[in-house]
């Protein structure tokens, strides 16, 4: 038999089911109208907004040209806020969207239409980024332009909600489209400038890695708009005439989906496993050098056709080969085969001023030409010191003739007190006469044939130094 007690413990008060069905039911209309994506908008109107602007053609391409020629600069200068402000004018995310968008409605005649301009977009960014950087003096991998040849995972969130952003901003009216436009451009654009950075200085691996990450970009932004368009706003699908040419667009875009796939299937399992590859690095730090790792400054992992090497910079000997076969080891337990180690002792220089040379040594083209040129510098130097030799020993005044010859000039005229040779610039104030040769000769007195005196003078200097273009002064004291 129940207690008094217990029947009232058991008994749910009056009403409380209601209020409880009422809770659930605004928590789920408060979490349903947060997350609202169709209120407000313009189905129909965002579709023909994204098909106007998806051309790459007249002011849209000269908007291109100039953000793609700021961005380079501002790579080019380690400038990030010149980089942003090139993104904010660049028009390159509207034939992507119009890429996702095309597959979200089924429309063929307008994936054929976006993927046409957005290749043009994409030829117009790599000859503008590479004549840029062909011309440019400023040479060098900068750290914006690194930044931008290592595609990592992140760089997939990135691109998948800036195109989520960029959709939903152009769908909804209200919604500013500067943030999206900026989000979406940050993982676009950049990366392209670089492959041009690449092609200019012929560096196959920048050209490869920053456009693998400009094409996973791509890919995601219209992934994303592909997602929102066709699962959440439910746009209209494209009507057709029959089910027949219903069906072969259907297989035309499940071609084209195919085809994406599995193109960005081998590049991003690559980078999966350059990422796996430095998770067992950062294992093999913790698990086999362990307690050593003080004495660790730097380390850096590369991996080349089935072949990987480790380098480690370390201090002191802690570290050395003599443990080579227990660094071996243990890269082969934790997966890590075909690794080679080096070890080297630190110095002032880092690892990335050790890559940064390295990059810049694969940066320089053809260097027997560079050799040419250097040597070829140094022969006209050379010519023009020997010419400059020339004019001074023509300058020169031997002191040994000069004394001989002021004893001729004492013999001959004792009253010259003062003989005086040099070279310069004489002008009758209509012309110039430069490298002229000038003698000043000073009289004691003035005697009444000291005209006769000087002209004798004179005539002798002039075939003695065999100079007829010789000029004489003659001053005295009364």
């Amino acid at each position: 038999m129940e207690t008094k007690n217990e029947k009232t413990s058991n008994t749910t008060p009056p009403g409380s089911e209601d209020n409880l069905f009422i809770l659930k039911t605004y928590i789920r209309k408060f979490f349903r109208d947060a997350l609202d994506l169709e209120e407000g908008v313009d189905k129909r109107g965002t579709i023909n907004e994204i098909k106007n602007k998806k051309s790459m053609s007249g002011a849209n391409a000269w908007m291109l040209m100039c953000s793609i020629v700021i961005a380079s600069v501002g790579l080019n200068m380690n400038s990030p806020a010149v980089i942003i402000g090139a993104m904010l004018i660049s028009p390159l995310m509207s034939p992507i969207l119009g890429i996702g968008l095309a597959v979200g409605i089924n429309d063929k005649d307008t994936l054929k239409k976006s993927l046409a301009h957005f290749s043009m977009a994409v030829i117009i960014a790599l000859v503008t980024s590479t004549i840029y950087f062909w011309l440019t003096p400023l040479g060098g991998i900068t750290e914006q332009i690194s930044d931008r040849t290592a595609p990592g995972p992140l760089d997939i969130f990135i691109a998948f909600f800036g195109g989520i952003a960029g959709i939903v901003s152009i769908a909804r009216k209200d919604i500013s489209t500067t943030l999206p436009g900026v989000a979406i451009a940050t993982a676009l654009m950049p990366p392209l400038c670089v492959t041009g950075f690449g092609i200019a200085t012929w560096n196959m691996e920048i050209v490869f890695s920053s456009f693998f990450l400009f094409f996973i970009n791509t890919v995601f932004v219209s992934f994303a708009t592909y997602i929102i368009v066709h699962f959440l706003l439910k746009f209209p699908q494209k009507d057709f005439m029959d089910k027949t040419e219903k069906r072969k667009n259907n297989y035309y875009i499940l071609g084209f989906l195919l085809v994406i796939s599995v193109i960005s299937y081998f590049p991003f399992s690559s980078l999966l496993e350059d990422r796996n590859n430095n998770n067992k690095v950062e294992q093999f730090i913790e698990e086999v050098i362990a307690d050593q790792r003080k004495y660790l400054d730097d380390y850096r992992f590369t991996s080349s056709d089935g072949s990987n090497l480790l380098v480690l910079k370390v201090y002191g000997d802690s570290i050395s080969m003599d443990k080579i076969n227990e660094y071996q080891l243990g890269l082969e337990r934790i997966g890590l085969r075909n690794t080679k180690i080096e070890i080297i002792p630190t110095t002032e220089i880092t690892m990335d001023d050790l890559l940064e040379v390295d990059n810049k040594i694969k940066g320089m083209k053809d260097l027997t030409s560079q050799l040419d040129i250097v040597k070829s510098q140094k022969t006209e130097t050379e010519q023009a010191i020997q010419v400059l030799q020339d004019k001074l020993n023509e300058y020169k005044i031997d002191s040994t003739s000069f004394n001989q010859l002021c004893q001729e000039i004492k013999v001959l005229q004792t009253d010259v007190s003062e003989l005086t040779m040099a070279r310069g610039r004489i002008s009758d104030l209509d012309s110039i006469n430069n490298d002229q040769s000038v003698v000043l000769i000073k009289w004691n007195n003035k005697t009444r044939d000291q005209l006769d005196r000087e002209k004798y003078l004179q005539n002798y200097l002039k075939k003695r130094m065999q100079n007829d273009a010789l000029k004489v002064v003659h001053y005295y004291f009364d």
